[in-house]
Formats: C-alpha cells, sequence, structure tokens
C-alpha cells in the first residue's frame, strides 16, 4: 500500500503538535474499534470484511490482557463433498499481550505481541440441514500502536488463529474445512 506525502506530513505533524506521549502503565485499560479483512487457508468460503471491538487491560507496564470480538460475518461456501450455501462466522479472541516498551516515556511507537485463544460460533448455516460446530484453537497476535495523543492510538496488526469448520448433517460429519484464517486490520484505541 503506498501512503501519500500528503497524509504522512498530516500524521507527522499530529505526532509532533500532540506532546509527550504517556508511558504504558501498569493499571491502564483501553478499548478499541477497528476494521479487518480475513484470509482464510482454503478457497472454500469466500473472504470477507467486517468490523470488531477489543478491550484490554496491563497488568504491568509490559504485560496485559486482551478480549476481542468480530461482528458476525456471512461467508458463502463450497463443499468438496458437494453442497453450497451461506454462514455466520463471529469470532472471539482472548490473548496475553507483551509491550516490550510498555513503561517508556515519550514511546510513540508502542509494538506488541499476543498468544491466545480463538473462540468461533458459526451460526445461519444454510444448505439441506447442514449444521458446522463451533471452533477452538490457539491465537497469536502481532502490532503496533501509533500514539496520536497521550490517550488516543492508531493500531495495525496481523491475527493468525487456527478454526476448523466441522460441516455435519443428521449427527455425521459431511465435511472438515479447516480454515485458518490470517486477519490483518486497522482501528483507533483509546486507552484510558
Amino acid at each position: 500500500m503506498r501512503i501519500s506525502p500528503m497524509v504522512a506530513a498530516a500524521t507527522l505533524s499530529l505526532a509532533t503538535l500532540s506532546g509527550q506521549a504517556l508511558a504504558y502503565q501498569a493499571g491502564d485499560l483501553y478499548v478499541r474499534g477497528e476494521f479487518h479483512k480475513a484470509d482464510t487457508n482454503t478457497n472454500q468460503l469466500s473472504r470477507e470484511s467486517g468490523y470488531g471491538l477489543a478491550g484490554g487491560f496491563l497488568f504491568t507496564d509490559q504485560l496485559g490482557v486482551e478480549l476481542g470480538i468480530g461482528e458476525k460475518i456471512e461467508h458463502d461456501y463450497v463443499l468438496k463433498a458437494g453442497g453450497a450455501g451461506t454462514l455466520d462466522r463471529m469470532p472471539v479472541n482472548l490473548l496475553l499481550q507483551y509491550y516490550p516498551l510498555g513503561g517508556i516515556d515519550g514511546a510513540r511507537v508502542q509494538p506488541f505481541v499476543g498468544v491466545g485463544m480463538n473462540y468461533t460460533r458459526f451460526s445461519g448455516v444454510s444448505g439441506d440441514g447442514l449444521s458446522v460446530d463451533n471452533d477452538y484453537g490457539f491465537a497469536g497476535q502481532m502490532g503496533m500502536d501509533l500514539v496520536i495523543t497521550g490517550n488516543l492510538h492508531a493500531t495495525a496488526f496481523a491475527r493468525y488463529t487456527e478454526v476448523d469448520a466441522s460441516f455435519e448433517s443428521g449427527g455425521e460429519t459431511v465435511e472438515d474445512v479447516r480454515l485458518d484464517p490470517l486477519t490483518v486490520g486497522a482501528g483507533i484505541t483509546y486507552r484510558f
């Protein structure tokens, strides 16, 4: 993605004029609104974009927890065993986050990495009495906060999750589809 010189200059000006950035500190809370796009590991599900919310708490200057939930997104699917339709997928992620620059005054860029658990809820499955089991799996995330003001940040992230969609009909498995989405997103974070 190419960033125009005007956007870069405006971002730099905002960062310069906003004053000294506050350090990430134990006890900080934050909320984030985000836009993301998930690219699944298979072409059996359509690739869709959506919105999400996340909130977190820092136990120490560098270590915290984040809970994020995405909106319910409708996907088209096609099974190799035959059959097609739509389904809704709603991801929930609980992550332990590490901020290597937490506690450093004036750090305008705050990278982070997180590991934890994903829960994906499937619903609204169309097509010949099919259902899909909800799934749990590993989640890993890396990203960066750019401090705009002491409390307002622009955030970008990439998240990998292990997700399987087990299609069933009459209690019997019809097909297991490994999704393992890589989600790329951006949002605005408010820390207080």
